[in-house]
């Protein structure tokens, strides 16, 4: 059984003919948003679900690559961020998103002051014990923080694609 947010994305799915379109939103768009997007395109893959995803952020410097530590936790896990470049957060972009993931709720205030009509989340309410914080920002902590901040993100996007793997979907 889905719940009332998963259900407003889950129409969102089934109406188009067109990939789903996440948009993965975090600071600075070099620590916890590319490794969102990569896991998320995996388990999409995985999930045989037909989806985009992209991040930004919303105090993002163009053209940064992704942290260090952000490069190595991935690439740990077979995942390569070597090619991610931060991008700010934009009108366009999320216009482009069926649902935006956002890290904190303090982003996703930010993404309903440009766009209030956009499906919003916080990544954590996919959580069955959920933070209200969010997902902790890992810039200025050790890699072990950034595998403990990995782990957490990939818990919360396996509920959050469990919630969009369904036969109705884009197979």
């Amino acid at each position: 059984m889905r719940d009332a947010a998963s259900e407003s994305i889950f129409g969102r799915m089934n109406r188009s003919s067109r990939p789903y379109r996440v948009l993965v939103v975090c600071t600075g768009n070099t620590c916890r948003s590319p490794m969102a997007e990569a896991l998320l395109r995996r388990l999409f893959v995985r999930a045989g679900v037909e989806a985009e995803v992209i991040s930004a952020g919303t105090a993002a410097v163009t053209g940064g690559p992704a942290h260090p530590h952000s490069l190595q936790t991935a690439a740990a896990r077979g995942l390569d961020l070597s090619s991610h470049v931060a991008r700010p957060l934009s009108e366009e972009l999320l216009a482009w998103a069926d649902t935006v993931l956002a890290m904190q709720p303090s982003h996703a205030r930010i993404v309903r002051d440009l766009d209030s009509t956009v499906d919003v989340h916080v990544v954590t309410e996919f959580l069955p014990e959920g933070s209200p914080d969010g997902v902790l920002d890992p810039i200025g902590w050790d890699r072990e923080i950034y595998e403990e901040v990995f782990d957490e993100l990939r818990e919360a996007l396996e509920a959050f694609v469990e919630t969009r793997s369904d036969s109705s979907v884009h197979r």
